[in-house]
């Protein structure tokens, strides 16, 4: 019987090199630091040509710009597919969001220093407002949208607005994957969701638990 497999077309194989190249940045990045990555070494690392290299990216910048773009979207996916289902109660969406976003795939080591370089570093740090703020806010909202379900007509909890506690939740998962940067292994993702959870349980009793909501 004739094979159904079948070579990738010349679109699906410069989109599979692409990637190759993006993921050899982030691991050169995680190894060595920004300083360490260059065109050279990310086309070495690959079994790549220079030149090959080159035709896909100008500048380092550039391929620095791509990589932060490619795990932008990944994390904005894994939220939007989550904050979006409607199959799940709210409770169980901001559960399943705090638990996916301090995780891997998501909060992987390799990757969440890429998010760093660009936190971190001025010029980069510009780039990064200039290219998520709208979609930040989304997020938030998103996120606000949910408490706002659960807090049956509250704007206010404990003293917060609903906007601020949304704030506060996101800004606690970005801090603990700062914390798994700096401080590799002293905080497990476990922890970290179940301290999300007691952070909404203190506005939400009933419905957030030590195990989170079912």
């Amino acid at each position: 019987m004739p094979s159904s497999n079948k070579s990738p077309s010349r679109s699906e194989q410069k989109q599979i090199t692409r990637r190759k190249l993006l993921d050899a940045t982030i691991d050169i990045l995680a190894d060595e630091g920004l300083a360490g990555v260059t065109l050279g070494k990310v086309a070495e690392r690959t079994g790549l040509s220079r030149g090959i290299c080159n035709f896909h990216f100008n500048t380092k910048d550039q391929l620095m710009l791509e990589a932060f773009r490619m795990l932008y979207l990944e994390h904005e996916q894994a939220w939007r597919n989550i904050l979006s289902d409607l199959n799940q109660s709210p409770a169980s969406r901001l559960r399943n969001l705090i638990v996916t976003l301090l995780n891997p795939p998501i909060a992987d080591h390799k990757k969440l220093t890429v998010w760093m370089a660009f936190w971190g570093l001025t010029p980069h740090r510009q780039t990064y407002l200039e290219m998520s703020k709208k979609i930040d806010r989304e997020y938030e909202a998103e996120v606000e949208g949910l408490l706002r379900q659960l807090a049956q007509g509250d704007e206010t909890i404990n003293g917060m607005s609903l906007q601020a506690i949304a704030v506060a939740l996101t800004a606690m998962i970005d801090g603990f994957w700062v914390n798994y940067l700096i401080a590799p292994g002293y905080l497990v993702p476990n922890d970290a969701v179940k301290a999300c959870l007691a952070f909404l349980a203190s506005f939400f009793p009933t419905i957030f638990s030590e195990v989170g909501p079912q």
